[in-house]
């Protein structure tokens, strides 16, 4: 529980008024790729968004990580959601686990959190105050 309450931490560093947050937003910091944030479900309890980068390539924008998560204000935990697709990523040396085991969840996790680490190392971060992004 330790890494998933981590991962609540430095998500809430990334985001301080997650719970305020509605629609997709995008953190923009000189020299690095952008950062979007877009969420997808509010509840008292949870909240539910996508994050990712997106790079910007001469043939075209790519999203990677794109990774969802689900944050459990009352928990004061955050995972990586077993619907986000990982197929690109070879963290598991050629093999895919199966989706929500436990192995899965684990490094889908330990990789979130430093993943979340690096944005914040970065300077990203997002707030209410930030207009959304346009969308379409």
């Amino acid at each position: 529980m330790e890494l998933y309450e981590d991962n609540y931490i430095l998500v809430r560093r990334l985001v301080p008024g997650l719970q305020d947050l509605d629609g997709a937003y995008v953190s923009r910091v000189s020299g690095t790729a952008d950062l979007h944030l877009r969420v997808l479900e509010q509840t008292p309890y949870t909240t539910s968004l996508s994050l990712t980068h997106v790079f910007r390539r001469p043939d075209a924008a790519a999203a990677q990580p794109d990774l969802q998560l689900r944050i459990y204000h009352d928990a004061r935990a955050g995972e990586v959601l077993p619907e986000t697709d990982v197929t690109h990523f070879d963290l598991w040396g050629g093999r895919q686990p199966e989706r929500k085991s436990l192995e899965w969840r684990w490094e889908l996790n330990r990789f979130l959190n430093r993943w979340l680490r690096y944005c914040l190392n970065e300077g990203h971060g997002f707030s209410p105050a930030y207009a959304p992004a346009e969308t379409g």
